[in-house]
């Protein structure tokens, strides 16, 4: 026992260092019992290499779901999915609704701003949506999009409509829990970062049953994807839906997770993703987002009435409270070119 404490101990020393970790490592830590001292050593340094990663600054970032339907993706774990025949009907929002709602957003000091789709949403509709959003915001806004996988066309299209990244991931459980191969999702990242655009990712969404061997290959998934923000987001249990027998990891657990993350990544990307709660935040994750419209982790027709989503202002105090400074202006780093995409 004091041996195997003793190897955790010495991984988290290792990936103090900045330089990343193996996958055995990456494993042992994803393992470790959250109820140990070891564990709130490697929480407490995964905070201090974020810190260094990031010089001590948070972000917060704005999401807006455009629209709401049953999809046909069957992601078990979202509340779109037509198999979980939690959601009827159709919801989109207005082009007015959208250029006003990233008006105050940026009046109010997000750093980015993202623009969430379902996989029934046309994607002519969303290239005019993001010429109408660049229209109205700062140039060094940055804009991304959450949608489906694409060809590379259409991740040149995003770039030329005004976008600035995406953000995609490889779920957990994909193709299994959900229709979408692997290989598609790896397909779409190459896509992305070829026609010249950002990536934002995570480890998402994790939930009670999954094992520290699929968290470590999902996070190599994403340490090799180049992107610029990514972390251990928490499955959030939706009643109704096919996985919500499983539960949701409890905050202790996911802190783990994301101080993991960090090590596991080294010194980038500077942000680290997770929930807004005050406990991620304490654990090592600066970046949140405030959200609007729909939401897949919801079952709110908007999420801001009386849903998850929250204001700006409440996830700069989130932060504020754990010993972050926000970020003042536009986040830096997404407005890459043809020429400096990976």
């Amino acid at each position: 026992m004091e041996q195997s404490r003793q190897a955790i101990y010495d991984i988290v020393d290792k990936g103090l260092e900045g330089n990343g970790l193996s996958d055995g490592d990456i494993r042992t830590l994803y393992a470790t019992d959250p109820e140990t001292p070891e564990a709130f050593y490697l929480m407490w340094a995964g905070r201090q290499l974020q810190r260094q990663s990031s010089n001590n600054i948070a972000e917060v970032h704005a999401q807006i779901g455009l629209n709401g339907s049953p999809c046909p993706k069957n992601c078990q774990f979202c509340s779109f999915a037509v198999c979980n025949k939690v959601r009827q009907g159709r919801l989109e929002m207005s082009k007015e609704e959208v250029v006003e709602y990233v008006q105050i957003y940026e009046e109010q000091g997000a750093n980015a701003l993202l623009m969430m789709v379902t996989a029934t949403y046309r994607f002519e509709k969303l290239l005019e949506m993001g010429q109408a959003v660049r229209e109205v915001i700062s140039r060094d806004m940055p804009l991304l999009a959450n949608t489906g996988d694409m060809s590379l066309e259409q991740a040149q299209q995003l770039k030329a409509a005004g976008f600035n990244g995406c953000y995609h991931a490889v779920r957990m459980g994909e193709g299994v829990t959900t229709t979408i191969p692997v290989k598609t999702r790896l397909e779409t990242f190459k896509n992305i970062r070829a026609a010249g655009l950002s990536l934002s990712t995570c480890v998402e969404p994790v939930g009670p049953e999954h094992t520290p061997e699929e968290l470590t290959e999902k996070t190599r998934i994403c340490i090799e994807s180049g992107a610029l923000s990514a972390g251990v987001g928490k499955r959030i249990m939706i009643p109704g839906t096919l996985l919500a027998k499983y539960g949701q990891l409890n905050n202790l657990i996911a802190g783990r997770n994301i101080a993991v993350y960090r090590l596991a990544a080294g010194l980038q990307p500077r942000l680290n993703c997770a929930g807004g709660t005050d406990l991620a935040s304490a654990m090592g994750a600066n970046l949140a987002w405030a959200e609007v419209g729909t939401n897949p982790r919801d079952t709110e027709k908007r999420t801001e009435k009386g849903g998850r989503g929250v204001s700006i202002e409440f996830c700069k105090k989130v932060f504020r409270d754990a010993g972050w400074d926000v970020l003042q202006g536009p986040s830096p780093g997404w407005m890459l070119t043809q020429e400096n995409a990976a």
